[in-house]
């Protein structure tokens, strides 16, 4: 099985804290202000590492 068929490892690790969330959140053992907080710690370091890497991409690729 290959990861990278399904988004890649981090792609994966958000989705599933995501769905965590939203399931602690149905089950009321979580508040509405901290799903909140946990879905914005889950997606934005998503969004920013992978930005950092198309970065660094375009870096390495302009280099050579």
């Amino acid at each position: 099985m290959n990861i990278e068929n399904y988004g890649g490892r981090r792609f994966l690790i958000t989705i599933g804290c995501g769905v965590v969330s939203t399931l602690l959140l149905w089950f009321g053992k979580i508040s509405g202000s901290e799903y909140v907080t946990l879905v914005t710690l889950t997606v934005v370091p998503y969004i920013g590492f992978n930005t950092q890497q198309k970065i660094q991409g375009l870096k390495n690729d302009s280099s050579n």
